[in-house]
This record gives structure tokens, sequence and C-alpha cells, in this order.
């Protein structure tokens, strides 16, 4: 006889997306999973629909695509506020 546990990641319809024996990777997809609902909640405050949010999001957190994003959004800087610009 033998236990196994299973962990399952779960999506918001409540559907499951990935099933796994090692917790950590459950978690990296559950991270993943939140990653990538976070940006499609911000595309779609653009008039863009849930669907299409999801996929831009997709690409967005997808492995090759994620390092070159996240390289050159490091590279941005704030823009100075109007207060700012009037104090000096």
């Amino acid at each position: 006889m033998a236990i196994r546990t299973v962990h399952q990641v779960i999506n918001r319809t409540d559907t499951i997306i990935g099933e796994f024996m090692d917790i950590k990777l459950a978690k990296d997809l559950d991270i993943r999973t939140d990653v990538l609902y976070f940006i499609a909640d911000l595309v779609e405050t653009a008039g863009i629909d849930e669907r299409t949010a999801e996929k831009v999001a997709e690409i967005m957190i997808d492995d090759t695509t994620r390092k070159q994003l996240v390289n050159q959004l490091k590279t941005v800087k704030d823009l100075p506020s109007a207060i700012n610009e009037t104090n000096d």
C-alpha cells in the first residue's frame, strides 16, 4: 500500500490546470497563474476583452519574452510630476 499526494493548481473558473507530485512545481505554476491574471486584469482596464487580455499576458510571461520585457522595463524612468516641475 502507498499514499500519494497530488497538488492541484486551479484557475479562476475552478478548472484544474496542473497536477504535480512536487509541491514546489505546483507553487511555481500557481504564482505564474496569479501573475498572468494580474497582467490580464491590467490589460482589460484598457477596454480589451478577457480572452485577448489573457493571450497578451501569456505572451508577456513566456520564458523568452519575459526576460526581454523585464530588461526593457528596468530602463524606464519615472517622469517628473507636475508638482516637482513647479517647485524647480
